[in-house]
């Protein structure tokens, strides 16, 4: 997908993820200001599939539901953020990000 390192959904919807020795996208991304997190993969399903068909359609349309329940080359990371504020996001990022962010937050 072209909207890997971004936020997806949610809080600060398009906006782009930058990173290096911590994450950030309007506000950084760390166990100070998230509340708690859910990585949404293969190991449950059912968010996988629905996260997945659902934003394939919204970048490319009827295929994109086939796309998006399709396999993938890059290793990405879905996660649904439910931040200190009680607002929720929904992030793509790759493996390299996804790195940092679970460093972050211990």
């Amino acid at each position: 997908m072209s909207n890997i390192n971004t936020i997806l959904e949610g809080k600060n919807k398009g906006k782009k993820i930058t990173g290096g020795t911590m994450l950030y996208a309007n506000g950084w991304f760390s166990k100070n200001t998230i509340s708690s997190y859910t990585v949404i993969d293969e190991t449950n399903k059912d968010q996988y599939s629905f996260w997945k068909g659902a934003l394939g359609v919204a970048v490319l349309g009827g295929w994109g539901a086939v796309v998006g329940i399709g396999g993938k080359n890059k290793k990405e990371y879905l996660i649904a953020i439910e931040w200190k504020d009680g607002e929720k996001s929904l992030i793509l990022i790759n493996d390299e990000y996804y790195k940092v962010f679970v460093k972050s937050m211990f």
